[in-house]
């Protein structure tokens, strides 16, 4: 049986990286995510969006120019799935495919288009909103050090 996480307990510095701090921290980024994910969601809802739709588009957003098999592996979706949300958001025009330049003409990049950007937009302003108020209740260190373990995560 897992040891009891218990979020609400005062943090020692010292112990970051025994496994009950780690699993704080883990607890942690899945509830902000969700948190998130929560704040996202009546933009989400009244744009007619799907889950996966916004996953996609927000990462176009966020790393414009990846190539359709990479945006599909960094998302961890099956080809049929992948294939069918793209499919339907390339015809809403939310995205560009684009081919690119490179020896291999059938790959093809991803960008938003401009309705696919204005409204990501509205989404991305209230996750910035959130964002924004827990970068305040933290302080600009606490941002600093948080920013290194994403970044760090993310690579």
């Amino acid at each position: 049986m897992a040891p009891d996480v218990n979020l609400n307990r005062p943090f020692d510095p010292r112990l970051f990286l025994m496994d009950q701090e780690l699993d704080r921290g883990v607890g942690l980024l899945l509830a902000g995510s969700a948190e998130l994910m929560r704040a996202a969601e009546e933009a989400r809802h009244k744009a007619g969006l799907s889950k996966p739709e916004l996953q996609i588009l927000m990462a176009i957003r966020y790393t414009p120019g990846q190539t359709v098999g990479d945006l599909r592996d960094s998302l961890s979706m099956t080809v049929p799935t992948f294939a069918r949300i793209i499919g339907e958001l390339d015809k809403r025009g939310l995205i560009e495919r684009e081919r690119e330049q490179a020896s291999d003409k059938r790959r093809r990049t991803l960008t938003l288009s401009d309705v696919g950007t204005t409204l990501t937009t509205q989404i991305t302003i209230v996750l910035r909103e959130r964002l924004r108020l827990a970068y305040r209740a933290a302080g600009p260190d606490a941002v600093e050090g948080a920013r290194k373990v994403l970044d760090s995560l993310t690579r």
